[in-house]
């Protein structure tokens, strides 16, 4: 029995000696303390956890504590160099909407579409079948980047029992900001039209909801809300960036 014992304990030595050899050496950590002028502790720390998870963000002390190897402190220095930065300032953007309605109906409209239209009319005239097109209000906003902007108007009307009845419209942007490459990027553009139908105290609501990216100084088709079968609102966006 006890030669049988002598056996296995000799067999296990090996086994030990290789797991044993299997263990690395622990990398020696690398100890820093930034100190950070304009970026959020909590928020830069969430994000160099890519490279440890030994950080410890300071806000009173507006300071990161950061334990890791010496490769990944560098590739961690590098990281909060391109981080803690000054928030890029706020722009000032103007924007413009023209409410156009195309319809089925022969004839020129009483008021003529301004010249600077003439390119969105050919474009729509290419993409739809309507006869003719006019112009129902123009709507300007000017605001900041990262704000809410909004207004009303009167976007057009509809002829009910003989009388034009006003379309009104509500304009909602929820943000705006500017590229690197300068376009001007729009986030939850919604437009509603109350529409008169029947009797003149029932109203209709035509919705349009999109994000859209617009190059400056370009006048863009956002979008289409049909008022009846032979008739329909579009919307056209320009933007500017004030200087």
């Amino acid at each position: 029995m006890k030669n049988l014992l002598l056996v296995v304990a000799l067999t296990a030595l090996p086994l030990a000696a290789q797991d044993q050899k299997k263990e690395e050496p622990k990398e020696p950590q690398v100890q820093r303390l930034f100190v950070l002028k304009y970026a959020d502790p909590q928020q830069v720390s969430n994000l160099i956890k890519v490279f440890t998870g030994n950080v410890t963000p300071n806000a009173p002390m507006h300071a990161i504590a950061v334990s890791a190897t010496a490769p990944a402190m560098v590739a961690i220095e590098d990281a909060i160099k391109r981080l803690d930065v000054p928030a890029s300032a706020p722009q000032d953007v103007e924007l413009t909407a023209y409410l156009m309605t195309g319809t089925d109906a022969d004839g020129t409209p009483r008021v003529a579409l301004p010249k600077e239209l003439d390119g969105v009319v050919t474009q729509l005239k290419t993409a739809f079948a309507y006869k003719s097109y006019k112009l129902g209000d123009i709507l300007t906003l000017r605001g900041r980047t990262g704000q809410r902007l909004s207004t009303t108007g009167v976007g057009g009307s509809v002829t009910i029992a003989g009388a034009p009845l006003p379309i009104y419209t509500d304009f909602h942007v929820d943000s705006l900001s500017v590229g690197v490459d300068g376009a001007i990027r729009i986030d939850n553009l919604q437009v509603n039209n109350r529409v008169p139908v029947g009797d003149r105290d029932q109203m209709r609501i035509l919705s349009l909801t999109t994000d859209v990216d617009i190059k400056e100084g370009q006048k863009v088709v956002v979008g289409k809300m049909a008022l009846d079968p032979s008739e329909a609102m579009f919307v056209v966006l320009m933007a500017h960036v004030i200087q």
